[in-house]
């Protein structure tokens, strides 16, 4: 495969800028609009009601999940007033509007919350574009047309996880920190990760698999001082952030964690059908396809997927592939070098990230 075959505008940065924001949009949209029925809905769980987790009623663990909830609010606050209520009353008396809030189960009394909280999930998603674009770059030496290729697969193969398992509001952030964090850890950019670090947990308590990241990434390239250092850190800001929303809704119904351990050993063990097998197969074989040749870091990364994985065996829903964002990144990159360097046969280098350069 040659990357002068590749369209000639994915040079133009102009355009690949633009490319991006489409495609946002178009996965955005089809996001969205999909969230119509009882298992994809934001309303479908009475326990996470997009309105309830916006304003700290939903039931734990949901009501944990506080950046875009934060945020919501601080941007809507000031904008409360007659000219708003007069937009909002404008707006919903659109018969499209009007269908489309009845269709996706949309509560008409927190409208102008809803879209604000879906505008920040999108710049979440447009951003995690070029934290991708990033990202690859700084592992891995190619062609700009195969670089600037890399976010529009990345957002393009989002749409068949949406229909698995419920929308969230704080999913497309978990997917934009949890990369940019994962990305600062290996630039080692630590005034810049820590910030990204205290916000990632406060979207999703995930972030702190990043932790266990560090320690697989750094144990045997950094001094032993600074690998203490970081990971008291990082387990401290994490603890404290739990405990302030531990205190903050200890009054909310639910559990710290959700118990699925006994649903998800039934699906196990109920059996697959023929093309989740298939699927599932050419996926693995994707990712350990020539697999000692793929940059140490994507390499040793995947270890995270041990922890994460009983972490959803536990209070996860394996089929719910949403739950799973936190592997995006790593997955998708390992799949993408089968294809495009194996497979394909595209130049590429290996970049030399410095507390990796014996491993290269």
């Amino acid at each position: 495969m040659n990357p002068s075959s590749f369209p000639a505008f994915l040079e133009r940065r102009s355009l690949v800028v633009l490319l991006y924001v489409l495609a946002s949009a178009y996965v955005f949209g089809i996001w969205v609009w999909s969230a119509d029925t009882p298992t994809t809905s934001f309303n479908g769980d009475p326990r996470s009601k997009l309105s309830d987790i916006l304003y700290g009623t939903a039931h734990r663990p949901y009501v944990y999940r506080v950046f875009v909830p934060m945020l919501t609010r601080a941007v809507y606050a000031p904008l409360t007033g007659p000219s708003l209520d007069s937009l909002e009353q404008t707006l919903l008396r659109i018969p499209k509007v009007q269908e489309e809030t009845q269709r996706l189960g949309w509560e008409t009394d927190f409208f102008i919350e809803y879209l604000i909280s879906l505008f920040i999930a999108f710049v979440c998603l447009l951003a995690f574009s070029f934290v991708v674009r990033r990202f690859w770059s700084t592992l891995y030496e190619t062609e700009p047309r195969v670089s600037n290729l890399v976010p529009i697969i990345a957002l393009l193969a989002l749409p068949p996880i949406f229909p698995t398992g419920p929308h969230y509001i704080y999913d497309f952030p978990t997917l934009f920190f949890y990369t940019l964090g994962l990305l600062l850890l290996v630039q080692q950019r630590w005034l810049l990760f820590y910030p990204i670090f205290f916000l990632g947990c406060l979207n999703k308590e995930t972030m702190v698999l990043l932790t266990f990241l560090f320690l697989i990434l750094f144990r045997n390239h950094l001094p032993t001082r600074s690998v203490l250092a970081h990971t008291g850190a990082q387990l401290l800001l994490f603890g404290i952030i739990k405990l302030m929303l531990f205190i903050a809704f200890a009054d909310n119904p639910g559990n710290l964690l959700d118990f699925h351990l006994y649903l998800n050993l039934h699906i196990l063990l109920s059996g697959y059908g023929l093309v989740t097998l298939i699927v599932g197969v050419l996926l693995l074989w994707l990712i350990v396809h020539d697999f000692a040749k793929n940059h140490p870091v994507l390499r040793r990364s995947l270890a995270v997927a041990l922890p994460f994985g009983l972490l959803v065996m536990w209070s996860g829903v394996i089929v719910e592939l949403r739950a799973l964002y936190e592997l995006y990144p790593i997955v998708l990159f390992l799949v993408l070098h089968t294809l495009f360097f194996s497979l394909g046969k595209i130049p590429y280098s290996q970049k030399n990230i410095e507390s990796f350069q014996r491993a290269v």
